[in-house]
């Protein structure tokens, strides 16, 4: 496929109507996201059952909780690489059998040890699918849906997080085994959405990449694209090259993606046991709560989807970094002043904002700025290193938090992401780009 024709092509995928094709793609893409944030977040539920059944104490527990997370850190890293240099649809069409398969061996575990290592493989599955499914949805969406369409990613994500606390409710019944049915449950979805992943096609935007004129064929039959592009009836932007510093871009959307984790994390894993902690409510309550906040940040994503492609992406990284920090600073406050955990009537809005903002915010930014601002020879590659990156904060915070909150209380760790919060705006103010509006290739000129 000559240049002019291939930009013909995208130029005309950038303009389509929103057609079934997407919704199918986008729906198969977010389910990865689901079951990302089912089984990152069914952990908080299920420790409830694990510890006392296995005699651990916060280190395991806090390992336990990371064990994942470090799997997805060497799998996007490894998988995003892969991706680059031999295309989306392999990885996409298998890494859920491995999802899969680590689920239910995670649910039969015998040991603490067992545990952590079944979830640390299943791990490896959910970071192959954060390396591909912002860049797979970007990559076939038009211009003007292309962010609602990468926000119903971590709206998927989110959903999934709801699901596995209100399951940990529904499974509350079945005592010491509860948590084998809570992890088991995520296999389900996961063999569906790998049946279902054989009937999508290479990206478009990999196909011209890499010149697969099967696979570009395949894809003018699907959106019904004829051969002679009528320009005319397009909207004539400029898909022009120039210089472009990636370097910048790296600083900016790796350390904002690092910290968007480190300051969720330990929050997000450990809210139920958080609760606890701090002496709120019984299991059952505590569970109840949770799932009250898991559901506040599904209204932000959708919030998010809807206004994504119209406010943009920049002003809702900056000002959610800080609601975040300011939300966390105003109860360490309470507690400097008062010597006491504040009352439900400030604790519950202030995590309700926070809960807010990270998922309709900088927990959807974050990833999308690196689907956008790199371009499709190295998008997964810097995908996949991102989703390694960010990981890091996670695991810091996922084991720094519990054994903190054990030694020291809830204020250090409070201030402390108070500061985190505080250099995500600093830094999305100062290093970050809109996107909004712009073809891929335009961003990548």
């Amino acid at each position: 496929m000559q240049k002019d024709e291939s930009l013909n092509f995208l130029r005309e995928l950038d303009n389509l109507k929103a057609g079934r094709y997407h919704y199918f793609i986008d729906i198969l893409s977010d389910m990865g996201y689901f079951l990302d944030g089912y089984d990152l977040l069914v952990i908080g539920p299920a420790l409830i059952f694990i510890a006392p059944l296995f005699h651990i104490g916060a280190v395991i527990s806090s390992i336990i909780g990371v064990a994942t997370i470090v799997g997805q850190l060497i799998g996007g890293a490894v998988f995003g690489f892969i991706a680059d240099m031999k295309g989306r649809k392999v990885i996409y069409q298998w890494d859920m059998l491995i999802f899969a398969v680590f689920a239910i061996l995670s649910a039969v575990s015998q040991n603490y040890i067992e545990l952590i290592a079944f979830r640390s493989l299943l791990g490896l599955a959910i970071g192959a699918d954060y390396a591909l499914t912002l860049s797979i949805i970007g990559e076939f969406s038009p211009v003007k849906h292309r962010g609602k369409y990468l926000g119903t990613g971590l709206m998927s994500w989110w959903i999934g997080g709801s699901v596995a606390v209100a399951l940990g409710l529904l499974f509350l019944p079945l005592g010491s085994i509860a948590w084998r049915w809570l992890l088991g449950a995520g296999a389900v979805p996961a063999i569906i959405v790998l049946i279902l992943r054989r009937r999508v096609d290479e990206t478009p935007r990999y196909a011209v990449e890499k010149n697969e004129k099967n696979e570009i064929k395949d894809i003018k039959e699907k959106f019904k694209i004829k051969d002679e592009n009528d320009l005319n009836n397009l909207k004539n932007a400029s898909y022009a090259t120039g210089n472009v510093n990636y370097t910048r871009r790296g600083i900016f959307t790796f350390t904002s993606w690092f910290l968007n984790d480190l300051i969720f994390y330990g929050i997000g894993i450990y809210t139920v046991t958080l609760l606890l902690e701090l002496g709120y409510s019984t299991h059952a309550g505590s569970l109840a709560l949770t799932l009250i906040l898991y559901v506040i940040g599904v209204i932000g994503t959708l919030v998010f989807v809807f206004t994504a492609d119209i406010i943009g992406r920049k002003k809702w990284q900056e000002y959610t970094f800080l609601a975040q920090g300011v939300s966390l600073f105003i109860l360490a406050l309470y507690f400097l002043a008062v010597r006491s955990a504040p009352p439900i009537l400030l604790l519950f809005p202030m995590f309700a904002i926070f809960y807010f903002a990270n998922a309709g915010g900088t927990g959807e930014t974050t990833g999308i700025f690196v689907s956008e601002l790199f371009p499709t020879r190295m998008r997964t590659t810097a995908m996949g290193a991102g989703t390694a990156i960010s990981r890091v904060g996670a695991i810091i915070s996922a084991v720094v938090f519990p054994i903190t909150l054990k030694l020291y209380g809830i204020v250090p760790m409070e201030l402390l992401l108070f500061i985190v919060g505080l250099a995500g705006f600093l830094i999305t103010l100062f290093l970050g780009e809109e996107t909004k509006d712009k073809s891929l290739e335009q961003i990548a000129a």
